[in-house]
């Protein structure tokens, strides 16, 4: 297995994701600020505890901050790989995977030209694909919740701790495909090799 990953997306010229004196209570306690366009790149880091994931999640809309404000451009899809997967469920990966690309056609934030099969990515053998989430290994639901971010063509891409759980094969592939994305990506880890890989990038020291 191979990723192939998908030809994601920019928007130039506009500010795809700012954020400004953020702080969140009982996690990320010092005001931070950034402020992302496409081809943009940060690496978030700092030791466990400091509030990288928060941060992520607040980028995401799915924490409210304390205090400051996040603005996303409304024309913007922003995709959040969460340090750990969602509760397994019965359902099989495959249905897991369509049911989450058919909710943003639905919504019109993917057009269906768009939408890439489960199986085009090499992430998950046919044969997984057709398992329940439940009989597959922690590092295969990781590799699930990788295939939902990236089928949904998000501008931004928020990778929480990405090392967690995935191969560092896989790791190094997905590194080298965000690296030359026009896509916006930050990264938030503090592994070590993770760390070397993106020396280049801008940091965000928490």
């Amino acid at each position: 297995m191979r990723l192939t990953a998908p030809q994601l997306p920019a928007l130039p010229g506009a500010t795809l994701l700012d954020a400004t004196d953020v702080t969140i209570h009982g996690r990320l306690y010092r005001p931070r600020s950034l402020s992302l366009r496409s081809g943009d790149r940060l690496v978030v880091t700092g030791p466990n505890g400091s509030g990288k994931s928060s941060l992520l999640a607040a980028l995401a809309g799915q924490v409210e901050p304390s205090t400051g404000r996040v603005h996303r451009s409304r024309a913007a899809r922003i995709g959040l790989l969460a340090q750990e997967s969602p509760p397994a469920s019965r359902r099989r990966a495959l249905d897991v995977y369509d049911a989450a690309v058919g909710r943003l056609v639905s919504a019109g934030r993917l057009a269906v030209g768009d939408v890439v099969p489960l199986g085009a990515l090499g992430l998950l053998t046919s044969r997984d694909a057709r398992r329940p989430v439940s009989e597959l290994s922690v590092g295969q639901q990781r590799r699930l919740d990788l295939a939902v971010l990236l089928a949904g063509r998000p501008h931004v891409v928020l990778l929480d701790e990405p090392t967690n759980h995935l191969s560092i094969t896989l790791v190094d592939e997905l590194t080298d495909a965000l690296g030359s994305s026009p896509a916006a990506v930050v990264v938030a880890t503090h592994d070590r090799q993770l760390l070397r890989d993106t020396a280049g990038w801008p940091r965000l020291q928490l």
